[in-house]
């Protein structure tokens, strides 16, 4: 049984300060190995055409062919793995999937098939659509269902899948495969987490709750709004081209693991709706952990 309507937020205590998320765990996975052949499949390809053909696309045999064929709920596995055992204190209360490209697999949902691999069977759904920004809102809708529901903790597990049976403009597509898996908690229930904003970057109110003080991890779209943004140092991380969902939190694991800790801002930008999104996470205590399959991308950001 679904509900319909997110349940009502509870009452805030009076003059509660508003509270730093913690990434407390986090893990990436990137397949290194070669892909399997292709096996030819005439029933998969019809459908492949069949699915296209409304919307004059024309399923591209050669490139699904030559491609990793690994599919968002494999890569979401992978980094599950690499993230480690969760008892039940550990596991999130709450699941959301984050992906900025559709899986070529449609008998399958990643929060579906993720939420049988963790304790306690959480509460899981998925976000897309978003583009480079999905991610963040991702973790925003994540963060508001979970005060209305009194949770703590919240997995983000973002994903980039290359394999796509149909052209995709580059702006958008994946050219390796990769998941990262975040884990965060936060005390206080229902009071508001700071340090979040997404709108319009010319809009002031975008960058409520920003500390240009804080350290910062740049999406790799970000420097073409710097103008617009608040003064701060250079960023500690860039994340590499062709990760459009995964590439800046790619970065946050690669800042955290060379020993950037505390407070950090996470930013990128959409050039397209000219939107900018932002949020702030305490990486104070964060373990990122590895696992086999985590590997380089090809750009010399190891995992």
């Amino acid at each position: 049984m679904f509900r319909t309507a997110a349940p009502v937020r509870r009452a805030e205590p009076d003059g509660a300060a508003p509270v730093l998320p913690r990434l407390v765990r986090a893990a990436r996975y990137a397949p290194g190995a070669a892909a399997a052949p292709y096996v030819p499949d005439p029933e998969l390809e019809a459908f492949y055409a069949e699915l296209g053909a409304p919307y004059g696309l024309r399923f591209d045999r050669e490139g699904y062919a030559a491609s990793a064929r690994r599919s968002s709920v494999e890569l979401a596995f992978g980094a599950l793995d690499a993230l480690g055992d969760l008892d039940a204190g550990q596991a999130p209360q709450l699941v959301v999937a984050a992906y900025a490209t559709p899986d070529f697999v449609h008998a399958e949902l990643v929060a579906s098939c993720v939420k049988g691999r963790l304790p306690g069977g959480p509460l899981a759904f998925a976000l897309s659509d978003q583009g480079p920004l999905t991610g963040f809102s991702a973790l925003r809708v994540a963060v508001e269902y979970a005060r209305r529901r009194g949770f703590t903790r919240v997995l983000l597990l973002t994903v980039d899948q290359s394999t796509q049976p149909f052209p995709v403009p580059d702006a958008a597509a994946a050219h390796t495969d990769s998941a990262v898996a975040l884990l965060v908690e936060w005390d206080g229930g229902g009071v508001p987490v700071r340090g979040m904003g997404q709108g319009p970057a010319a809009q002031p109110d975008t960058f409520a709750g920003w500390d240009p003080a804080v350290p910062v991890v740049a999406g790799a779209r970000l420097a073409e709004a710097a103008c617009q943004l608040p003064s701060y140092e250079a960023p500690v991380a860039v994340a590499a081209p062709g990760l459009p969902c995964t590439g800046v939190w790619t970065a946050l694991l690669e800042a955290v693991g060379r020993g950037v800790t505390g407070p950090v801002v996470v930013a990128d930008h959409d050039p397209g709706p000219g939107r900018l999104a932002h949020c702030t996470l305490d990486c104070a205590r964060t373990r990122v952990t590895g696992g086999k399959g985590n590997t380089d991308d090809g750009s010399g950001r190891g995992a």
